[in-house]
């Protein structure tokens, strides 16, 4: 998945656009845009459009988004991709790894990204704002869980198999449609082995 337009907007206002250069105390690269540095082609007298800024930016989330696609551990919509890819630009890998490791469901990951808002507490105030903001956005906006069933493959098999919690391998095969026969069982749904949406929706409580 890449940032919408929508994600790459919302980072710009939390995080702060600068169209002039600047250089941080201590460091040896200068500054500009939504936080773009260590580029030896950015000078003193670099002055960017907003165009520029996107540009550079949308390259920059690239390996957050990553970060995101490796780490987190729900089915992904548009809006929690975005939420989290905000998250982690500003956190790091070490945020999505920690947030990831103390969450398991949607409503885990959006109440976690508040508690676990960072570690600098002079700006603590401001962050908290803004993993409130994130958890909003990643929480906005239904999502239509795609129907699965033997012999499907792909990244939507794989995050069903990783909320069954059997081994996750992509492939839609005898095992998965055992595993989710029995979830089905268990919680009063019909038990046909297909992944549908009231199956999806029992999973993600």
């Amino acid at each position: 998945m890449r940032t919408s337009q929508n994600g790459i907007n919302f980072i710009k206002k939390h995080e702060g656009v600068r169209y002039k250069a600047y250089k941080l105390k201590g460091e040896q690269y200068f500054t500009i845009g939504v936080g773009h540095s260590y580029d030896k082609n950015i000078t003193a007298d670099t002055v960017w459009t907003d165009e520029q800024v996107e540009a550079a930016l949308r390259v920059d989330l690239m390996k957050f988004e990553k970060y995101v696609e490796q780490y987190a551990k729900i089915p992904l919509n548009q809006n929690r991709f975005d939420a989290l890819v905000s998250y982690t630009f500003n956190r790091g890998k070490g945020g999505i790894m920690e947030l990831s490791k103390n969450s398991h469901t949607v409503q885990e990951y959006a109440d976690n990204m508040v508690k676990y808002w960072g570690k600098a507490e002079r700006y603590k105030d401001a962050l908290i704002k803004r993993r409130k903001a994130e958890r909003e956005l990643f929480l906005s906006g239904g999502i239509e869980y795609p129907t699965l069933k033997r012999g499907m493959q792909g990244k939507a098999v794989k995050d069903l198999q990783m909320l069954l919690g059997i081994k996750s391998d992509g492939i839609y095969g005898i095992a998965t449609e055992t595993a989710v026969t029995i979830f089905q069982k268990q919680h009063g749904l019909t038990e046909d082995g297909i992944a549908g949406q009231k199956t999806w929706a029992e999973l993600l409580k």
